[in-house]
């Protein structure tokens, strides 16, 4: 529409300049005619022979001139009577004053005129040209994102141009919001992801501070997911986890919690930190109980059943809570003793939650400094072990030795297993330890085995870490044969809460193992509520029994039960039975005449080094150790009421 405007302004503006000249030339001529030395010669014209009829063109366009013509030829009049006209012809007037008079002016003009025009056009045609490969680039791009644009009927270039560019920018905002999404939504739940949410909680934390204001993060951990992953597959878990992300949404709604992003929608204040943990974020807690109400009420949510077709699941949760400023002022702090509190609820008993307190810190500090101690101690071999025995009631014949790992901190002395096995098990760190320990438990029993003992076994504890990431056999199998060690001379221990979670694949290793002649043990027995056909199917040599029952069988009846019961429950399977933490004498009488083998305990002896047993046992009574293959180790306060037992000299 422009080219067109601008193409008819340029036309009437050179009719314009063209009638412009025509009239001054004329003009001119006429003033120029009266002159005697005038260029233009005067005619003079008979009236009679004058056409009647004036020139309609020239007469119309210039009214203030007369003019005649006389045979088609046309004249200007410059006077006129009865007798004559006088008259001066109008191409030799206009040719006179165009060409010598006017025509530098009419050349200024025209090229005033036309070089604006080719000007005008060139850049015109550069335009197009450029607005056609601006098109062709355009339509790449949307035909990169899948766009069409809608037909026009009198679309030119540049409507297109601009039809492409609204359809991109549309795309572009779409994809920007999309690609938002994306990065900051977990994809499996819909929910904030870790990073989104510690950036939400950034800005959140300042706004409490200009505001004086108190808020409070929940980490919410579930108890029991793993079990449906190995049990159903991670496709029910996944289903778990979506169905756990909705009643939690359902939650953060009911408590008025809810804070969506402007962009993207994404729940702000809830997020899925990653696996089976989740965080709900209250930011502004105007009450304390207000948290702690958003707790129990994610406990109960939790705790509903999980339909998943033909299947009902059922889990729980553990939450630990943080409040800022009282228990950190950072994200990742306030994250963390979040952490800690849903920690300490797991190990008050699961299903609870606790809000975080400066005694918890103070253990979770400690956690992580023994876990990098440790692995500092694995790189230098801090770890040392040692031996246990376990001897027969009737005349303390050594059956086995249990081999018990130390750990002596050079600041700190010694640190007790009960601290640092459970840290190594949940770091994954027993693995490496484990290896270490029956590496050197083999090596140094087939020193034993060679110097006479060999009806003596090295008995090693086998944690459920192991079961779990170590292939039994193999592993086992490798050692013994890289150390030299007769199958017959190894025993496994493993608790019974261990043996009651163990995969078919663990099971039928330890059959393998066992038909090679290597013993396993439960140990513990008692405290992990097996089932008795559970026992009996069990690929078990020894029982070993849990020194709780031990302690209570002499003051409670029904502790004493219980431990009967267990013995003659070990006969009829035909299973060794081991009685663990027979400290004094009464103890070890009670066992004997239940009928109980084996004894474990400090009446016998406490954990000695291999030093000290080669002392006791290989250089006394080697003719003894060379016809039985074990020797007697005698408790260090003998019973008083049974023969006393005294080693061969």
């Amino acid at each position: 529409m422009k080219t067109i405007s601008r193409v008819v302004i340029v036309t009437l503006g050179c009719i314009l300049a063209t009638y412009l000249i025509l009239a001054l030339s004329l003009t001119q001529g006429i003033a120029l005619s009266y002159h005697q030395d005038s260029p233009i010669q005067q005619v003079e014209l008979s009236p009679s022979s004058l056409d009647v009829k004036q020139p309609e063109l020239f007469s119309s366009m210039f009214s203030y001139i007369d003019f005649v013509s006389i045979n088609n030829q046309t004249y200007i009049q410059l006077e006129a009577n009865e007798e004559r006209v006088v008259a001066v012809p109008i191409r030799k007037l206009l040719t006179e004053m165009l060409l010598f008079s006017n025509f530098p002016l009419l050349l200024l003009i025209t090229l005033a005129i036309t070089i604006p025009l080719i000007l005008t056009s060139r850049k015109q045609k550069r335009f197009d040209h450029a607005v056609t490969i601006l098109n062709s680039k355009t339509d790449n791009l949307l035909s990169a994102f899948n766009l069409d644009l809608p037909k026009f009927e009198t679309e030119n270039n540049l409507a297109r141009l601009n039809h492409s560019i609204n359809s991109l920018s549309d795309a572009v905002e779409r994809y920007k919001k999309d690609t938002e999404t994306s990065i900051f939504q977990d994809k499996l739940t819909g929910l904030a992801d870790r990073h989104a949410y510690l950036g939400h909680l950034k800005e959140q934390l300042l706004d409490a501070e200009e505001n004086e204001k108190k808020q409070a993060l929940l980490f919410i951990d579930l108890d029991g997911f793993k079990q449906v992953n190995d049990s159903f597959g991670h496709s029910f878990g996944d289903e778990v986890l979506i169905q756990v992300a909705e009643r939690l949404r359902t939650i953060v709604r009911n408590h008025n919690l809810s804070s969506q992003h402007p962009i993207n929608g994404i729940e702000q204040n809830l997020s899925r930190l990653g696996g089976d943990e989740f965080s709900i974020f209250i930011n502004d807690l105007t009450d304390p109980s207000v948290a702690l109400n958003v707790a129990q009420n994610v406990l109960q949510e939790i705790e509903r059943d999980f339909v998943l077709g033909n299947k009902v699941i059922k889990i729980g949760a553990s939450i630990g809570i943080a409040i800022y400023p009282d228990s950190a002022s950072t994200p990742f702090a306030l994250l963390q003793m979040a952490d800690v509190a849903m920690y300490r609820a797991k190990t008050d008993g699961r299903g609870i939650f606790r809000v975080y307190s400066p005694e918890m810190g103070s253990k979770m500090r400690r956690y992580h400094y023994l876990l990098e101690e440790m692995r500092l101690a694995l790189g230098s071999n801090n770890f040392t072990l040692s031996f246990q025995p376990i001897v027969h009631v009737d005349d303390c014949s050594i059956d086995y030795f249990e081999c018990l790992v130390r750990w002596h901190h050079p600041v700190e002395g010694t640190i007790t297993p009960t601290e640092f096995i459970p840290i190594a098990e949940e770091s994954n760190l027993i693995l490496d330890l484990g290896d270490w320990i029956l590496f050197e438990a083999c090596r140094q029993m087939s020193a034993w085995f060679n110097a006479g003992m060999t009806r003596v076994r090295i008995s090693v504890n086998i944690s459920g870490v192991q079961l779990k990431h170590r292939n039994l056999h193999d592993w086992v199998m490798e050692t013994i044969t890289k150390v030299g060690l007769p199958p017959k001379s190894l025993m496994l221990e493993i608790t019974e809460s261990c043996f009651i979670e163990a995969s078919k694949d663990t099971i039928d290793s330890l059959q393998k193992l066992r038909e090679q002649g290597i013993t396993i043990a439960i140990d513990d027995f008692g405290t992990g509520f097996s089932s008795l056909c559970t026992l009996a199917e069990l690929p078990v040599d020894v029982i070993k029994i849990d020194k709780l029952f031990i302690d209570q069988a002499n003051d409670n009846p029904k502790y004493n039960k219980i431990l009967q019961s267990i013995s003659e429950l070990g006969k009829e399977l035909n299973l060794k039975v081991v009685a663990e933490g027979v400290e004094c004498a009464e103890q070890f009488d009670l066992v004997r005449k239940m009928g109980i083998q084996c004894v474990q305990g400090y009446l016998v002896s406490k954990p000695e080094t291999s030093n000290n047993v080669g002392t006791k046992v290989l250089r006394n009574n080697l003719n003894h150790i060379a016809a039985t293959g074990t020797n007697i180790w005698l408790p260090e306060n003998e019973p008083s009421n049974r023969p006393k037992l005294h080693s061969v000299k």
